[in-house]
Protein backbone atom coordinates (compact mmCIF):
# COMPACT_ATOMS: atom_id res chain seq x y z
CA UNK A 1 0.00 0.00 0.00
CA UNK A 2 2.62 2.40 0.57
CA UNK A 3 4.72 1.84 -2.86
CA UNK A 4 1.55 2.50 -4.26
CA UNK A 5 0.76 5.94 -2.45
CA UNK A 6 4.87 6.89 -3.18
CA UNK A 7 3.96 5.72 -6.73
CA UNK A 8 0.77 7.51 -7.32
CA UNK A 9 2.24 10.62 -4.73
CA UNK A 10 4.56 10.57 -7.59
CA UNK A 11 2.65 11.08 -10.52
CA UNK A 12 0.77 13.87 -8.64
CA UNK A 13 3.87 15.58 -8.20
CA UNK A 14 5.45 15.11 -11.69
CA UNK A 15 1.98 16.57 -13.29
CA UNK A 16 1.72 19.59 -10.73
CA UNK A 17 5.16 20.80 -11.49
CA UNK A 18 4.44 20.74 -14.88
CA UNK A 19 0.81 22.14 -15.52
CA UNK A 20 2.97 24.56 -12.90
CA UNK A 21 5.63 25.09 -15.49
CA UNK A 22 3.21 25.57 -18.62
CA UNK A 23 1.33 27.96 -16.58
CA UNK A 24 4.20 29.70 -15.28
CA UNK A 25 4.82 30.82 -19.24
CA UNK A 26 1.59 32.86 -19.10
CA UNK A 27 1.75 34.26 -15.76
CA UNK A 28 5.58 35.55 -16.29
CA UNK A 29 4.27 37.92 -18.93
CA UNK A 30 2.17 39.42 -16.39
CA UNK A 31 4.82 39.76 -13.83
CA UNK A 32 3.37 37.53 -11.15
CA UNK A 33 5.33 35.44 -8.74
CA UNK A 34 5.88 31.75 -9.87
CA UNK A 35 4.08 30.22 -6.72
CA UNK A 36 0.77 31.52 -8.20
CA UNK A 37 0.67 28.88 -10.85
CA UNK A 38 0.94 26.09 -8.50
CA UNK A 39 -1.65 27.71 -6.25
CA UNK A 40 -4.27 27.99 -9.21
CA UNK A 41 -3.23 24.83 -10.64
CA UNK A 42 -4.82 23.62 -7.15
CA UNK A 43 -7.84 25.72 -7.55
CA UNK A 44 -8.51 24.06 -10.84
CA UNK A 45 -7.34 20.80 -9.87
CA UNK A 46 -9.98 19.90 -7.46
CA UNK A 47 -12.77 20.81 -9.83
CA UNK A 48 -11.86 18.23 -11.79
CA UNK A 49 -14.09 15.31 -11.22
CA UNK A 50 -11.78 12.14 -12.29
CA UNK A 51 -8.76 13.90 -10.40
CA UNK A 52 -10.32 13.41 -7.36
CA UNK A 53 -8.82 10.29 -6.29
CA UNK A 54 -4.84 11.88 -6.56
CA UNK A 55 -6.80 14.83 -4.65
CA UNK A 56 -6.55 13.03 -1.30
CA UNK A 57 -3.18 11.86 -1.82
CA UNK A 58 -2.03 15.97 -0.82
CA UNK A 59 -3.65 14.67 2.78
CA UNK A 60 -1.28 11.66 2.92
CA UNK A 61 2.28 11.97 5.26
CA UNK A 62 4.24 12.01 2.21
CA UNK A 63 3.07 15.04 0.34
CA UNK A 64 2.17 16.86 3.84
CA UNK A 65 6.30 15.84 4.91
CA UNK A 66 6.77 17.50 1.92
CA UNK A 67 4.88 20.69 1.72
CA UNK A 68 5.99 21.35 5.91
CA UNK A 69 9.39 21.29 4.54
CA UNK A 70 8.60 23.80 1.55
CA UNK A 71 6.86 26.57 4.05
CA UNK A 72 9.57 26.27 6.83
CA UNK A 73 12.28 26.62 3.88
CA UNK A 74 10.19 29.25 2.25
CA UNK A 75 10.49 31.23 5.77
CA UNK A 76 13.80 30.42 6.61
CA UNK A 77 14.66 32.20 2.88
CA UNK A 78 12.51 34.98 4.26
CA UNK A 79 14.24 35.37 7.43
CA UNK A 80 17.73 35.35 5.47
CA UNK A 81 16.84 38.57 3.82
CA UNK A 82 14.87 40.64 6.06
CA UNK A 83 16.49 43.76 6.54
CA UNK A 84 17.45 44.06 10.34
CA UNK A 85 17.85 47.40 11.00
CA UNK A 86 14.46 48.47 9.01
CA UNK A 87 13.15 46.01 12.07
CA UNK A 88 14.65 47.68 14.62
CA UNK A 89 13.55 51.13 13.54
CA UNK A 90 9.93 49.66 13.39
CA UNK A 91 9.74 47.96 16.03
CA UNK A 92 7.23 50.92 18.10
CA UNK A 93 4.83 50.37 15.04
CA UNK A 94 4.86 46.99 14.82
CA UNK A 95 4.21 46.79 18.34
CA UNK A 96 1.25 49.25 17.74
CA UNK A 97 0.09 47.70 14.12
CA UNK A 98 -0.06 44.43 15.80
CA UNK A 99 -2.28 45.77 18.37
CA UNK A 100 -4.17 47.14 16.00
CA UNK A 101 -4.88 44.60 13.72
CA UNK A 102 -6.33 42.30 16.47
CA UNK A 103 -8.09 45.13 18.49
CA UNK A 104 -10.32 46.08 15.44
CA UNK A 105 -10.78 42.75 13.26
CA UNK A 106 -11.64 41.17 16.39
CA UNK A 107 -14.32 44.28 17.94
CA UNK A 108 -15.78 44.53 14.05
CA UNK A 109 -16.10 40.93 14.30
CA UNK A 110 -17.82 40.63 17.59
CA UNK A 111 -20.06 43.07 16.61
CA UNK A 112 -21.42 41.51 13.28
CA UNK A 113 -21.66 38.00 15.13
CA UNK A 114 -23.44 39.10 17.93
CA UNK A 115 -25.90 40.58 15.58
CA UNK A 116 -26.68 37.14 13.98
CA UNK A 117 -27.18 35.58 17.25
CA UNK A 118 -23.73 33.96 18.25
CA UNK A 119 -22.49 33.84 22.28
CA UNK A 120 -20.27 36.38 23.00
CA UNK A 121 -17.56 34.29 24.03
CA UNK A 122 -17.42 32.15 20.43
CA UNK A 123 -17.65 35.51 19.25
CA UNK A 124 -14.52 36.90 20.52
CA UNK A 125 -12.84 33.81 19.86
CA UNK A 126 -13.76 33.35 15.93
CA UNK A 127 -13.69 36.85 15.62
CA UNK A 128 -10.05 37.04 16.57
CA UNK A 129 -8.95 34.22 14.77
CA UNK A 130 -10.40 36.52 12.24
CA UNK A 131 -8.04 39.00 12.73
CA UNK A 132 -5.11 36.45 12.02
CA UNK A 133 -2.63 37.02 9.05
CA UNK A 134 -2.17 34.51 6.67
CA UNK A 135 2.18 35.58 6.47
CA UNK A 136 2.72 32.15 5.45
CA UNK A 137 1.34 32.76 1.81
CA UNK A 138 1.96 36.34 1.64
CA UNK A 139 6.08 36.07 2.72
CA UNK A 140 7.23 34.30 -0.40
CA UNK A 141 5.12 36.33 -2.95
CA UNK A 142 6.73 39.17 -1.38
CA UNK A 143 10.41 37.39 -1.64
CA UNK A 144 9.53 36.76 -4.91
CA UNK A 145 8.86 40.11 -5.97
CA UNK A 146 11.94 41.49 -4.45
CA UNK A 147 10.35 43.78 -1.59
CA UNK A 148 11.32 41.67 1.53
CA UNK A 149 13.48 43.98 2.81
CA UNK A 150 11.31 47.10 2.59
CA UNK A 151 9.45 48.97 5.93
CA UNK A 152 5.54 47.50 3.85
CA UNK A 153 7.04 43.62 3.36
CA UNK A 154 7.98 43.87 7.85
CA UNK A 155 4.96 45.74 8.28
CA UNK A 156 2.81 42.87 6.73
CA UNK A 157 5.05 40.13 7.97
CA UNK A 158 5.63 40.79 11.67
CA UNK A 159 2.49 41.53 12.86
CA UNK A 160 1.89 37.85 11.45
CA UNK A 161 4.53 36.42 13.60
CA UNK A 162 2.88 38.45 16.83
CA UNK A 163 -0.56 36.79 15.86
CA UNK A 164 1.11 33.49 15.75
CA UNK A 165 0.79 33.53 19.72
CA UNK A 166 -2.09 34.74 19.88
CA UNK A 167 -3.33 31.83 17.65
CA UNK A 168 -1.95 29.47 20.03
CA UNK A 169 -3.40 31.01 23.12
CA UNK A 170 -6.97 31.06 20.69
CA UNK A 171 -6.43 27.03 20.54
CA UNK A 172 -5.90 26.87 23.74
CA UNK A 173 -9.06 27.98 24.67
CA UNK A 174 -11.07 26.16 22.22
CA UNK A 175 -9.57 23.58 23.58
CA UNK A 176 -10.48 24.40 27.03
CA UNK A 177 -14.11 24.91 26.15
CA UNK A 178 -14.42 22.07 24.63
CA UNK A 179 -12.88 20.11 27.68
CA UNK A 180 -15.07 21.97 30.02
CA UNK A 181 -18.70 20.89 28.01
CA UNK A 182 -17.01 17.14 28.03
CA UNK A 183 -16.14 16.91 24.35
CA UNK A 184 -12.50 16.58 24.79
CA UNK A 185 -10.81 15.32 27.97
CA UNK A 186 -7.60 17.56 28.06
CA UNK A 187 -6.64 20.94 27.25
CA UNK A 188 -3.30 22.45 25.93
CA UNK A 189 -1.67 23.97 28.69
CA UNK A 190 -0.57 27.66 28.93
CA UNK A 191 2.53 26.53 30.65
CA UNK A 192 3.42 24.37 28.30
CA UNK A 193 3.51 27.12 25.53
CA UNK A 194 5.36 29.41 28.24
CA UNK A 195 7.93 26.46 28.84
CA UNK A 196 8.00 26.24 25.09
CA UNK A 197 8.84 29.94 24.41
CA UNK A 198 11.68 29.37 27.33
CA UNK A 199 13.47 26.56 25.68
CA UNK A 200 13.09 27.94 22.20
CA UNK A 201 14.53 31.52 23.39
CA UNK A 202 17.81 29.31 25.23
CA UNK A 203 18.38 27.26 22.02
CA UNK A 204 18.48 30.88 20.54
CA UNK A 205 20.64 32.52 22.87
CA UNK A 206 23.03 29.37 23.07
CA UNK A 207 23.70 29.19 18.76
CA UNK A 208 23.81 32.62 18.45
CA UNK A 209 26.44 32.83 21.47
CA UNK A 210 28.38 29.58 21.17
CA UNK A 211 27.99 27.49 18.23
CA UNK A 212 27.71 29.72 15.48
CA UNK A 213 30.95 32.27 16.42
CA UNK A 214 32.90 28.93 17.00
CA UNK A 215 31.78 27.51 13.32
CA UNK A 216 33.15 30.54 12.48
CA UNK A 217 36.41 30.78 14.28
CA UNK A 218 37.32 27.25 13.33
CA UNK A 219 35.63 26.49 9.99
CA UNK A 220 36.06 30.28 8.17
CA UNK A 221 36.56 28.81 5.04
CA UNK A 222 34.04 25.95 4.73
CA UNK A 223 32.67 24.34 1.40
CA UNK A 224 29.87 25.33 -0.05
CA UNK A 225 28.64 21.79 0.62
CA UNK A 226 29.51 22.30 4.38
CA UNK A 227 27.78 25.58 3.97
CA UNK A 228 24.98 24.04 2.97
CA UNK A 229 24.56 21.44 5.21
CA UNK A 230 25.08 23.83 8.45
CA UNK A 231 22.06 25.66 6.61
CA UNK A 232 19.75 23.18 6.09
CA UNK A 233 20.18 21.43 10.04
CA UNK A 234 19.73 25.37 11.51
CA UNK A 235 16.07 25.99 8.87
CA UNK A 236 14.85 22.44 10.19
CA UNK A 237 16.45 22.86 14.22
CA UNK A 238 14.72 25.87 15.51
CA UNK A 239 10.75 24.97 13.56
CA UNK A 240 11.19 21.37 15.15
CA UNK A 241 11.40 23.21 18.74
CA UNK A 242 8.65 25.30 18.03
CA UNK A 243 6.34 22.57 16.71
CA UNK A 244 7.28 20.47 19.25
CA UNK A 245 5.93 23.04 21.74
CA UNK A 246 3.09 23.63 19.65
CA UNK A 247 4.53 27.27 18.65
CA UNK A 248 3.90 26.58 15.24
CA UNK A 249 6.79 26.11 12.36
CA UNK A 250 6.23 30.00 11.46
CA UNK A 251 8.32 32.11 14.64
CA UNK A 252 11.25 28.53 14.51
CA UNK A 253 11.74 29.59 10.44
CA UNK A 254 12.27 33.07 10.52
CA UNK A 255 14.30 33.62 13.47
CA UNK A 256 16.60 30.99 12.28
CA UNK A 257 17.02 32.64 9.01
CA UNK A 258 17.71 35.89 10.91
CA UNK A 259 20.47 34.09 13.07
CA UNK A 260 21.82 32.32 9.82
CA UNK A 261 22.28 35.99 8.24
CA UNK A 262 24.15 37.21 10.72
CA UNK A 263 26.20 34.25 10.65
CA UNK A 264 26.59 35.07 6.68
CA UNK A 265 27.74 38.58 7.51
CA UNK A 266 30.46 37.91 9.95
CA UNK A 267 32.17 35.31 7.83
CA UNK A 268 33.69 35.09 4.90
CA UNK A 269 31.27 32.34 2.86
CA UNK A 270 30.14 33.05 -0.74
CA UNK A 271 26.21 32.84 -0.49
CA UNK A 272 26.26 29.87 -3.43
CA UNK A 273 24.64 27.68 -1.03
CA UNK A 274 21.93 29.95 -0.42
CA UNK A 275 21.17 29.83 -4.47
CA UNK A 276 21.08 26.17 -4.32
CA UNK A 277 18.35 26.08 -1.42
CA UNK A 278 16.20 28.37 -2.88
CA UNK A 279 15.97 27.10 -6.49
CA UNK A 280 14.67 23.69 -4.69
CA UNK A 281 12.58 25.92 -2.64
CA UNK A 282 10.59 28.00 -5.62
CA UNK A 283 11.54 24.94 -7.96
CA UNK A 284 9.87 22.09 -5.79
CA UNK A 285 8.91 22.73 -2.22
CA UNK A 286 7.45 26.03 -2.54
CA UNK A 287 5.03 24.85 -5.07
CA UNK A 288 4.37 21.58 -3.36
CA UNK A 289 3.13 24.18 -0.77
CA UNK A 290 1.27 26.16 -2.77
CA UNK A 291 -0.81 23.38 -5.19
CA UNK A 292 -1.85 22.24 -1.55
CA UNK A 293 -3.13 25.47 -0.09
CA UNK A 294 -4.98 25.55 -3.62
CA UNK A 295 -6.61 21.72 -3.16
CA UNK A 296 -7.65 23.38 0.65
CA UNK A 297 -9.70 26.14 -0.67
CA UNK A 298 -13.03 24.89 -0.38
CA UNK A 299 -15.15 26.50 -3.13
CA UNK A 300 -18.10 24.98 -1.99
CA UNK A 301 -17.75 27.18 0.91
CA UNK A 302 -18.52 30.28 -0.90
CA UNK A 303 -21.88 29.62 -1.42
CA UNK A 304 -22.81 29.07 1.55
CA UNK A 305 -23.88 31.28 4.04
CA UNK A 306 -23.15 34.06 1.54
CA UNK A 307 -24.56 36.98 3.98
CA UNK A 308 -22.29 36.43 6.66
CA UNK A 309 -19.36 35.84 4.32
CA UNK A 310 -20.17 39.17 2.81
CA UNK A 311 -20.23 41.07 6.72
CA UNK A 312 -16.76 38.99 7.81
CA UNK A 313 -15.37 40.21 4.75
CA UNK A 314 -16.02 43.50 4.95
CA UNK A 315 -14.68 43.55 8.48
CA UNK A 316 -11.58 42.19 8.02
CA UNK A 317 -10.39 44.51 5.31
CA UNK A 318 -12.01 47.36 7.56
CA UNK A 319 -10.08 46.09 10.76
CA UNK A 320 -6.58 45.75 8.52
CA UNK A 321 -6.86 48.93 6.67
CA UNK A 322 -7.68 51.19 10.03
CA UNK A 323 -4.79 49.55 11.58
CA UNK A 324 -2.93 50.29 8.60
CA UNK A 325 -3.62 53.95 8.13
CA UNK A 326 -2.35 54.83 11.93
CA UNK A 327 0.52 53.17 11.76
CA UNK A 328 1.10 54.07 8.04
CA UNK A 329 0.73 57.80 9.34
CA UNK A 330 2.70 57.45 12.09
CA UNK A 331 5.60 55.81 10.07
CA UNK A 332 5.14 58.65 7.40
CA UNK A 333 4.38 56.07 4.70
CA UNK A 334 2.63 57.01 1.67
CA UNK A 335 -0.88 56.18 0.35
CA UNK A 336 0.30 53.43 -1.90
CA UNK A 337 2.26 51.45 0.55
CA UNK A 338 -0.56 51.80 3.17
CA UNK A 339 -2.81 50.34 0.65
CA UNK A 340 0.13 47.29 -0.25
CA UNK A 341 0.50 46.73 3.34
CA UNK A 342 -3.66 46.71 4.29
CA UNK A 343 -3.77 44.62 1.59
CA UNK A 344 -1.26 42.25 2.59
CA UNK A 345 -2.32 41.84 6.33
CA UNK A 346 -5.76 41.34 5.03
CA UNK A 347 -5.17 37.89 3.78
CA UNK A 348 -6.58 34.63 5.68
CA UNK A 349 -5.83 30.84 5.35
CA UNK A 350 -3.34 30.95 8.88
CA UNK A 351 -3.78 28.77 11.60
CA UNK A 352 -6.25 30.86 12.65
CA UNK A 353 -8.60 28.52 11.38
CA UNK A 354 -6.97 25.66 14.08
CA UNK A 355 -9.64 27.38 16.86
CA UNK A 356 -13.08 27.49 14.60
CA UNK A 357 -11.86 23.67 13.28
CA UNK A 358 -11.71 22.28 17.11
CA UNK A 359 -15.12 24.44 17.79
CA UNK A 360 -16.66 22.98 14.83
CA UNK A 361 -15.22 19.33 15.23
CA UNK A 362 -17.15 19.65 18.22
CA UNK A 363 -20.07 21.11 17.27
CA UNK A 364 -20.06 24.24 19.31
CA UNK A 365 -20.35 26.36 16.66
CA UNK A 366 -22.68 25.43 13.93
CA UNK A 367 -22.16 24.40 9.58
CA UNK A 368 -23.44 28.50 8.87
CA UNK A 369 -20.46 29.98 10.50
CA UNK A 370 -17.60 27.39 9.74
CA UNK A 371 -18.56 27.69 6.01
CA UNK A 372 -18.06 31.59 6.37
CA UNK A 373 -15.41 31.61 7.92
CA UNK A 374 -13.59 29.11 5.39
CA UNK A 375 -15.14 30.92 2.66
CA UNK A 376 -13.64 34.46 3.82
CA UNK A 377 -10.25 32.21 4.10
CA UNK A 378 -11.02 30.87 0.73
CA UNK A 379 -11.92 34.34 -1.35
CA UNK A 380 -8.95 36.47 0.39
CA UNK A 381 -6.39 33.47 -0.57
CA UNK A 382 -7.67 33.90 -4.31
CA UNK A 383 -7.83 37.29 -4.70
CA UNK A 384 -4.73 38.70 -2.20
CA UNK A 385 -1.79 37.57 -4.03
CA UNK A 386 -3.00 38.51 -7.55
CA UNK A 387 -3.92 42.16 -6.12
CA UNK A 388 -0.98 42.38 -4.24
CA UNK A 389 1.71 41.44 -6.53
CA UNK A 390 -0.07 43.77 -9.76
CA UNK A 391 0.07 46.93 -7.32
CA UNK A 392 3.55 46.37 -5.87
CA UNK A 393 4.72 45.90 -10.13
CA UNK A 394 2.54 48.90 -10.50
CA UNK A 395 3.45 51.34 -7.71
CA UNK A 396 7.23 49.25 -7.21
CA UNK A 397 8.86 53.02 -7.29
CA UNK A 398 6.52 54.28 -4.88
CA UNK A 399 6.59 51.96 -1.97
CA UNK A 400 10.51 50.13 -2.36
Amino acid sequence: MQDQELAFTLILLAFMLLASYLFNLFLGRLRTPSLLAPFVVGLVFQAIPFLSPFTSLATGEIYYFLAQLGIIFLLFLVGLQLNVKELRSLSKHIVVLSILNIVFSSFLGFFVLSSFGYPPLLSIIVSTALATVAETTIAPILDELGVIRTKVAILILCPGIVDDVVEVMLASLASLIIGVIGVKETAVSFSFLALGLFVFLVSVFIFQKLVLPLTVRFNNESKDAQLFLLMISIALIFPAISQIFELGVLLGAIVAGLMFQKFINKSNYEPKAMSTLRTITYGFLGPVFFFGIGLSVSLYSLAESLQLTLWLLAVNFLGKFLGAIIVGRMAKLNLKAIVSIGLGLSAKFSMGIIPVQILYSAKVINQQLFSAFVAVSAVTTMIIPFTLSYIINRWRSSIC
